[in-house]
């Protein structure tokens, strides 16, 4: 096994010196609008300087992503420089032995992590190392129709309660004279996600030894006083008719609020370019906070990071490092917090030239940034940190159907736990803790 690795230095120093490029890839899972953002700025980067050359590759959803560097680590070839890993993963990522952390990365090369928004660099921080760079970062947000507001009388307001958001729900919802729902109050796609951080925002971990920032999850606690009510809630809205049930499917839920078929949706603030996209001119369109039960606490950021790989040459990890260090330029997060609606992962961006004059044509940019810096900075809102946490949401996601057909949400939630439980225990010991 030595001597290929000898041989393959030997022509990259060679290849170097003839002038030809060091060449990385880079897996992604960004689709759409922001795949074209994402490829953006992978040329952007081959073009600003004459040494390195990222090759990129769309690898499928988040899911299918980790599966396939999983399988790859697992055979010992065929993984990328670079990958970028939803939220869920970080746990996962860690444990694998097979990223160099971004800490170190950083620390050698003269970077000040405290330039990091301080939630992007706790969420990814494990047993006390950042270990990959917040890329897409995000929080979720309510989508609203103000001119439903505004035909149903209600002002807009930047917080809400879940009681404030069933009351506008209600308010906001129309049927015709047989009593048919023709504009739903409330659309909110069921995944995990949402009971996440409406966990967190009302104060409740999610996974026990405070959300695995203590020590490592051992067990899940997505049965807390705010996830019930949140379930049972929705789901009461759906039997009224006041809420939709659109599925797992976020584009059918997204579909229904454009056309003006919901009044009120809460989706991701990436969201924000497609929405406004499909919404068109049909009304004008505002995003507030995420709500919370009765306190707000904060939200935790979504989205995914960015893994730097071991086992490869020190000039290709060399320009891994210089593709992650472009990334984190200010220039470069304004372009992207521009074209997406992620929020900058780095200090300052908000308050260049360009991002402040985005942020006047679009208002609805500032909302997540706002959002996220009147956030509570605790291990609450640094959100859960545990293994199988894909397996995990599925679980939550199929309590969430279980109480739409109409069982209470604490038992839904209560056997989803014992489940994730299990799963997380299986994880546990595959890592041998």
């Amino acid at each position: 096994m030595r001597k290929p690795l000898t041989v393959g230095l030997a022509a990259l120093v060679l290849g170097t010196a003839l002038g030809q490029k060091v060449q990385i890839t880079f897996w992604h899972s960004m689709g759409g609008v922001l795949g074209e953002a994402t490829e953006a700025l992978v040329k952007e980067f081959n073009a600003s300087q004459s040494r390195y050359e990222v090759k990129s590759q769309y690898v499928g959803s988040y899911d299918d992503g980790i599966n396939k560097l999983l399988a790859a680590l697992r055979a010992g070839r065929g993984y990328p420089h670079v990958i970028q890993v939803y939220d869920i993963g970080a746990r996962i990522m860690a444990d694998s032995g097979a990223v160099v952390p971004l800490e170190d990365l950083a620390r050698q090369k003269g970077f000040n992590l405290d330039s990091f928004v301080p939630q992007t660099r706790s969420y990814y921080t494990v047993e006390g190392k950042l270990y990959g760079l917040a890329f897409n970062s995000s929080n979720p947000l309510l989508y609203f129709n103000m001119a439903a507001f505004q035909e149903a009388g209600l002002a807009f307001k930047p917080t809400w309660s879940l009681k404030d958001l069933e009351e506008a729900a209600r308010k906001l919802t129309k049927k015709d004279a047989s009593g048919k729902t023709v504009r739903y109050g409330l659309s909110i796609p069921i995944d995990s996600w949402f009971v996440e951080q409406f966990s967190y925002n009302s104060g409740q971990y999610f996974c026990n030894n405070e959300n695995g920032r203590k020590a490592r999850a051992t067990a899940v606690t997505f049965d807390n006083e705010a996830a019930v009510a949140f379930l049972d809630t929705y789901a009461r809205l759906v039997r009224e008719g006041v809420a939709a049930n659109t599925g797992r499917n976020w584009s059918d839920s997204q579909s229904l609020f454009s056309q003006g078929q919901a009044a009120i949706a809460s989706y991701s603030t990436a969201s924000l370019t497609g929405v406004l996209r499909q919404v068109g001119g049909r009304f004008p369109l505002r995003t507030a906070f995420f709500p919370y039960l009765k306190e707000r606490n904060g939200v935790a950021i979504g989205g995914a990071a960015l893994y730097v790989l071991k086992g490869f040459p020190a000039e290709e990890t060399e320009a891994a490092w210089a593709f992650v260090r472009f990334l984190l330029e200010p220039k470069t997060q304004a372009k992207w917090h521009i074209a997406t609606g992620y929020f900058p992962v780095v200090k300052g961006v908000d308050g260049l030239p360009e991002v402040r004059q985005a942020h006047v044509k679009n208002p609805n940019l500032t909302t997540a940034i706002q959002q996220l810096s009147t956030s509570k900075v605790n291990n609450i809102s640094a959100g859960c940190l545990m293994g199988s946490f894909p397996e995990i949401r599925q679980y939550v996601a199929a309590a969430w159907e279980e109480v739409l057909r109409g069982r209470p949400a604490r038992e839904a939630l209560a056997e989803a736990k014992a489940k994730a439980d299990q799963a997380l225990a299986r994880y546990n010991a595959s890592v041998g803790r």
